[in-house]
């Protein structure tokens, strides 16, 4: 890592910590992690991902024209966002007998759209440098669960295997280098932006340690809306 991206993580503290060593992620490994918990937040992650997409495209918009990272996320969005993501994980869902899961955006918990919303205000508001920054904790799910998991034997259901090797396939996500790049450039050129690249990464980092505290410990939920329209998904095995 670069001392831009190092600074970053200490910058995160004890979230960062908890991010690489989350519970969810160690009762993951042991198998131990009760199936309705790895359920909810795939099917969390699902409505998620729309999200992520938009963010990077807005990234785009503002990216310098032919920039290395305009051509990174333009090869994300085609290759990887948002239909293959959404495949695999609908078929992991269904490895353990969910029937026909729907990703639904107003299913999301109070916890797992402040992220979202987090994200799409800082591509609305910010700059590609700032918008590379709110996307990397995210973006370093290759390390901090693709490198946990690569070589590491996780009991369970083989649904749980298939979705840590997502983030052990260095090649389907290759904008970490990129959001690097452009953090540094953006600081080469004007080093007053440093601070806010690491607060955006910051509350990137608590957003996303809160999204797994909500899966493994369900948190406030939304009150129920006396209307069809808001019924909440009922998962059948």
């Amino acid at each position: 890592m670069t001392a831009l991206i190092d600074e970053c993580v200490a910058a995160a503290g004890p979230a960062w910590t908890r991010y690489e060593h989350h519970p969810w992620f160690d009762a993951l490994e042991r198998g131990t992690l009760p199936v309705e918990r790895f359920v909810r937040f795939q099917v969390e992650d699902g409505p998620f991902i729309p999200y992520l997409h938009q963010t990077v495209a807005l990234g785009v918009a503002k990216a310098p024209v032919g920039s290395p990272w305009a051509r990174a996320a333009t090869r994300l969005l085609s290759d990887v966002f948002v239909a293959k993501e959404l495949d695999t994980k609908r078929q992991i869902i269904e490895q353990l007998g969910i029937r026909n899961p729907r990703f639904d955006r107003w299913a999301l918990s109070p916890r797992r759209e402040a992220y979202a919303n987090h994200l799409l205000r800082t591509a609305l508001e910010g700059t590609t440098a700032e918008i590379a920054a709110a996307l990397l904790p995210c973006t370093f799910f290759t390390k901090v669960v693709g490198r946990r998991f690569e070589s590491v034997d996780i009991k369970g259901p083989e649904a749980y295997r298939q979705w840590a090797r997502i983030y052990a396939d260095k090649q389907m996500y290759n904008m970490f280098e990129a959001h690097v790049e452009m953090m540094e450039f953006a600081v080469g050129r004007e080093p007053s932006t440093r601070p806010q690249l690491i607060r955006l990464f910051v509350r990137s980092t608590q957003h996303q340690v809160a999204v797994f505290d909500d899966a493994l410990e369900p948190g406030p939920a939304w009150r129920p809306v006396a209307h069809p329209d808001f019924a909440p998904q009922v998962l059948t095995p």
